[in-house]
């Protein structure tokens, strides 16, 4: 028989909590997960402007991953990317977690160099990375098309087989769900209009339904953190761009593994359902508008059939895009916000889905404690007015 009762209950706001978190996407519903899981953190509300997991959560590609760059995020990725396997268990909710393995073509010697340097600091991170043949991937991949007639031929890969997809949909609502069932009130409706800081100490949330006070603030929203950067005052170095994605039809399994080029810009896997998931790079200017465009559809398209010829009869049935805060590095700003008891977790670009685990533990616990952990140290905001930027890369 279908259950009877409701998996969440919504709430209004109440006139004080112990802590206010702005944003109901995974970032901010794993930070109130853990704050009542394990710091016992009573009085927690979760505040959404439209509906928990309307931003990012709701709109990306489902994949995570560890093949970072940087040695100062190489142990944060790992961790969460660790964090995902006991999660189903722990939040009580299947979140189709599939360590697939992920495929990063390379087209160019010079890439395939460039892949085993970062190969070689992964594995030292104790993150598995292998290096594959074009033989070695047609076996694996006997759909791709590696043979010379394509322009940019396929010359090598680099192979994470811890890589894989997490359903964004199930991911959200378990940590819901989860956050509920301890407490945690979710406000759906209730926008952050601005703050109120007193003596540089951020006392309370102005909201479109009053004000609401609270001993500790935690910004969580994804791509609208530079509109909340705004109201409270801070130079923020973040833009926001729109990325575009597209599913196809339903077919037949024929694709085992998530398959990206970095040099082409697109990704692809399939699904539990059959359908393709095609993404690419982020749009090439600043918006906070979410839309699809003919010519980044039709592009993703062409590039993606060279290689996957056969797929040429697929129809391409949905599209998306979704809203990425950029740093200059490509890293995410954590912890301090330069206002005390007002926190950060913010600015991940497109890497936001696959840091929720850890981002939602490391912030609990600045939080609660007050003082950075070593995990996220070098994500700070001051980093971008000390010349102590994160050496990462896109890929």
């Amino acid at each position: 028989m279908a259950a009877t009762q409701k998996i969440l209950q919504y709430k209004q706001p109440e006139s004080t909590y112990d802590v206010i978190i702005v944003g109901g996407g995974l970032h901010g519903l794993s930070a109130a997960y853990y704050l009542a899981k394990y710091h016992q953190v009573k009085r927690i509300a979760v505040l959404e402007r439209q509906y928990i997991g309307s931003g990012g959560s709701g709109r990306n590609t489902e994949m995570v991953r560890a093949n970072k760059r940087a040695h100062e995020t190489l142990p944060f990725y790992k961790e969460s990317l660790e964090m995902w396997d006991g999660l189903s268990a722990e939040l009580e909710w299947n979140l189709l977690v599939q360590k697939k393995g992920l495929i990063a073509l390379a087209h160019s010697d010079g890439e395939v160099d460039a892949m085993r340097m970062q190969g070689d600091a992964q594995r030292r991170a104790g993150i598995k990375i292998d290096m594959l043949s074009p033989q070695e991937i047609k076996r694996m991949v006997p759909a791709l098309d590696i043979s010379d007639r394509t322009a940019l031929p396929v010359v090598g890969a680099q192979f994470h087989p811890e890589g894989g997809t997490v359903h964004h949909d199930a991911a959200l609502w378990g940590y819901a769900k989860a956050a509920c069932r301890l407490g945690v009130d979710i406000c759906e409706g209730v926008e952050a209009v601005g703050f109120n800081v007193e003596a540089g100490r951020a006392t309370g949330v102005k909201t479109n339904v009053g004000e609401i006070s609270a001993d500790k603030i935690h910004i969580a929203v994804g791509g609208y953190s530079s509109q909340i950067a705004r109201m409270l005052g801070v130079k923020f170095p973040v833009v926001t761009i729109p990325m575009q994605v597209m599913t196809t039809e339903l077919m037949a399994p024929f694709l085992d593994y998530y398959v990206a080029s970095p040099r082409l810009h697109w990704y692809t896997q399939q699904t539990l359902k059959g359908d393709l998931i095609l993404g690419g790079q982020l749009d090439p200017w600043q918006s906070w508008k979410s839309y699809n465009t003919w010519e980044e559809c039709s592009e993703r398209v062409a590039s993606i059939l060279e290689y996957f010829p056969d797929l040429a009869h697929a129809r391409v049935v949905r599209s998306w895009s979704g809203l990425c805060d950029c740093t200059g590095d490509s890293a995410p700003v954590m912890g301090p916000s330069g206002i005390e008891g007002l926190s950060l977790d913010v600015a991940w670009g497109y890497y936001g889905f696959k840091s929720t685990p850890a981002a939602g533990k490391y912030s609990a616990e600045y939080i609660v404690k007050g003082k950075v952990p070593e995990k996220i140290k070098h994500f700070g905001l001051d980093r971008f007015f000390n010349r102590s930027r994160v050496r990462e890369i896109i890929i």
